[in-house]
């Protein structure tokens, strides 16, 4: 006999260590046996138990130590117990019946489960599945950890196209619930899992097919993304050089590998292919290929077209969706290109790319080449498209403020914004930018908590990413990685000799007879006219110019809400002769602190949140690095990141910026013919004397430090090193003057 009113007083404790700790031992044992004993019986074998046994006494370990233990205090964790019979497909393990007892909605679960992209893909290609369940069988939606949301069987299909455009991506659950009260007998639990097992299998077996089917396509853009090798190809009479980049994770469920294109050593082209688990606009569990141009996407194409019985022919149609542009222009003369540069055309709008044997699960041709027209044949959309920067191929440029993302599939992609932070964060989280969820988080209240004004500083040491983590939290918002392009995001460099409001609002030139409009007043104008979209401006080095002086408006404009005079004509069009702060502008300004820049007055800073981003995490930016990187240059970043914590004392520790670049330098260094490599501490002595030490100055304060300093390099780099002789110069000068600097 099962207690489940004992159970709901366990998740009830309201103290965590102890929730956690009873709830893992009344538990954890017990239905982990019960589970093992069913599975075997359900499945046989190639079973797996997964629990919430772990995080339990994972919680429950933490709070006992004084490090982690003020974090834990106010937590859900141990308010619920699930325990799961998994199978693991394609390398990933797929729940397949779970039985939680959810002590915040105080309810029993016994459910199966999909993923939003396959539910959402099960009710548009296969209904004949949900309407064959069992009129028993519930279906909910998780809202959060914790939380389940129930909606009838018969309004599924709108709900989940409901998610897509805000990006809700939730969990859909298929079982039953009861409350979590009263006893139970456990054959009666046993019994309702035997039920629900045998009504949900049709869904289990959508579950699997589909697992197997990703799996499966998966292998396939790994082939593709197995090349790395550098390879020759002619576009339009001109030879070029393709280098491929590592595979990294881009975000969750998406993988990117750059590429860039050269011309004797230049780079003339920047892009990327993405490898994606599912096809997040359409919300389907489809896997995707995307081929990026210049941040343009030209190729996008679903790769279980390739999947079935023997082979099959990979064809990819492609449509332009270009404004102010005679598209079917565009694709005649795309697809006569592709003809000249020996790629099959059919139909006028689709290309031949290879033929894969799915026996074989490999390409008939060669894989090498298979990228290589990828790669050509994005180049050239985009080229005939004008939309990227390649001036060798006489790209013919037009001014394009915010053109719409165009697909081979004819998609085009809609600019959508979310401030949900679990969506927001969920976008930040993998990205290669070493960010802790504290300072995202903070940078998100302060930049929402105010219906009308949005202002938020950024200040700290140069190179520690405020810039970066400005355009990643934007980017994020729609939905966005951090190198795309985002049509509502601005970075406006300040000028020093910024000293009114017209380096941002403009003036009327009577010499030119007519009105000169800044980038910042540009966007407000467009804010005014999507005001359902968030248009986000950075001023980047924004106390390079006194910011009271040309900010003095935008301030008075946010806080009294009133007009702000533009010009006073009656002959102009599309500047009105005022303009407010419309309340879907965030603004957000870097400052760096030194000898070049001004202190920000009190006004500007009682109307702003201003965040200091100081601290340099070199542990994580180092885990996130590739492999390779990791293996060949460890000893030379344990000397960095010891150099680091040197400096950092005395506020003169370098960023992220700084320490990425030296990293690159010596990679680069390591490519050279072996003859012509320099000894590695030589290079490193190099790298620390251009990047590191230029910024070192003080009084008697740092002389400890000096010390310290040509000690280290005297150990690691020699007494002949150039590090070594500045940090001896340094310390005499200290010595006659009282003060040194780098700089002689």
């Amino acid at each position: 006999m099962i207690n489940l009113t004992e159970y709901q007083q366990i998740f009830d404790i309201d103290n965590t260590t102890e929730r956690c700790k009873k709830a893992n031992d009344t538990m954890d044992g017990f239905w982990k046996a019960q589970f093992k004993n069913l599975a075997e019986e359900i499945i046989g074998q190639d079973y797996k138990i997964a629990t919430y046994g772990k995080t339990l006494m994972t919680t429950y370990g933490d709070s006992l130590n004084p490090k982690y233990a003020e974090p834990t205090i106010e937590t859900n964790t141990g308010r619920r117990y699930y325990v799961s019979i998994q199978q693991k497909i394609g390398g990933s393990d797929v729940n397949l019946l779970t039985l939680e007892f959810n002590g915040v909605e105080k309810q029993l679960f016994i459910y199966t489960e999909l993923s939003f992209y396959q539910a959402n893909e099960l009710v548009r290609t296969d209904k004949s599945v949900l309407d064959g369940l069992d009129e028993s069988i519930r279906i909910f939606a998780r809202t959060s950890s914790f939380t389940k949301e129930e909606f009838e069987r018969s309004i599924l299909e709108q709900r989940l196209k409901d998610m897509i455009k805000p990006r809700n991506r939730p969990w859909i659950y298929f079982g039953i619930a009861k409350p979590l009260e009263g006893d139970v007998e456990i054959t009666e639990i046993m019994g309702l899992l035997r039920r629900i097992w045998g009504q949900t299998e049709s869904i289990r077996t959508y579950i699997l097919e589909d697992k197997i089917r990703s799996a499966r396509s998966r292998h396939i853009m790994d082939l593709i993304a197995s090349v790395e090798t550098p390879h020759t190809l002619t576009l339009i009479g001109q030879t070029y050089q393709i280098q491929y980049g590592h595979v990294e994770k881009e975000k969750s469920g998406v993988r990117k590998q750059s590429y860039t294109l050269k011309l004797e050593g230049q780079t003339i082209v920047h892009g990327a292919f993405f490898y994606s688990e599912y096809h997040e606009s359409f919300g389907s569990p489809n896997p995707m290929l995307a081929v990026d141009v210049e941040q343009g996407n030209h190729i996008f194409t679903n790769i279980r077209t390739l999947l079935g019985e023997g082979t099959k022919e990979w064809w990819i149609s492609k449509s332009f969706r270009m404004h102010n542009q005679n598209n079917e222009d565009l694709k005649q003369e795309a697809m006569n290109l592709l003809k000249q540069h020996d790629i099959h055309v059919r139909n006028g709008n689709e290309y031949y790319l290879a033929t894969y044997d799915n026996q074989a699960q490999g390409f008939v041709e060669d894989v090498e080449k298979v990228k290589v027209d990828l790669v050509k044949a994005a180049i050239l959309f985009a080229h005939v498209s004008g939309r990227s920067k390649m001036k060798l191929l006489d790209t013919h440029n037009e001014p394009q403020d915010t053109l719409p993302v165009e697909y081979g599939n004819g998609f085009v992609q809609e600019y959508n914004s979310n401030f949900n932070f679990s969506v927001i964060y969920e976008s930040i989280q993998n990205c290669s930018l070493t960010f802790e969820k504290d300072l995202i988080r903070d940078l998100h209240l302060n930049l929402t908590v105010l219906d009308d004004k949005h202002f938020v500083i950024l200040s700290g040491i140069s190179g520690t990413g405020k810039t970066q983590l400005a355009k990643l939290y934007a980017n994020a918002v729609y939905g966005l990685a951090y190198e795309a392009q985002n049509p509502y995001l601005s970075i406006i460099p300040v000028r020093p000799d910024w000293t009114d409001s017209t380096a941002l609002f403009g003036y009327y030139s009577s010499f030119e007879k007519q009105y000169i409009a800044p980038e910042f007043l540009k966007v407000l104008l467009h804010a005014h006219e999507e005001r359902e979209k968030p248009h986000f401006i950075v001023l980047d080095e924004m106390n390079l110019a006194r910011v009271e002086y040309y900010l003095s408006d935008y301030l008075s404009g946010v806080e009294s809400h009133k007009e702000i005079p533009l010009h006073n004509r009656t002959d102009l069009e599309g500047i009105p002769a005022k303009i407010s702060i419309p309340p879907n502008v965030y603004l957000i300004g870097t400052i760096n602190v030194d000898e070049t820049t001004h202190s920000i007055s009190d006004k500007v800073l009682d109307r702003a949140f201003v965040m200091t981003l100081s601290d340099v995490d070199l542990i994580t930016f180092w885990d996130r690095m590739n492999e390779e990187v990791k293996t060949e240059l460890h000893e030379e970043f344990d000397f960095l990141k010891k150099l680091h914590s040197c400096l950092a004392p005395y506020h003169l520790h370098f960023g992220y910026r700084t320490m990425n670049e030296m990293i690159q330098k010596m990679c680069r260094h390591l490519e050279l013919d072996i003859e012509h490599q320099a000894p590695r501490h030589v290079l490193l002595d190099k790298v620390i004397s251009e990047k590191v030490l230029p910024k070192l100055r003080g009084d008697d304060q740092i002389g400890e430090l000096l010390k310290k300093l040509k000690d280290e390099f005297k150990a690691h780099l020699g007494e002949h090193s150039t590090s070594f002789g500045h940090m001896e110069r340094m310390e005499r000068e200290l010595t006659r003057y009282g003060a040194t600097q780098f700089w002689r």
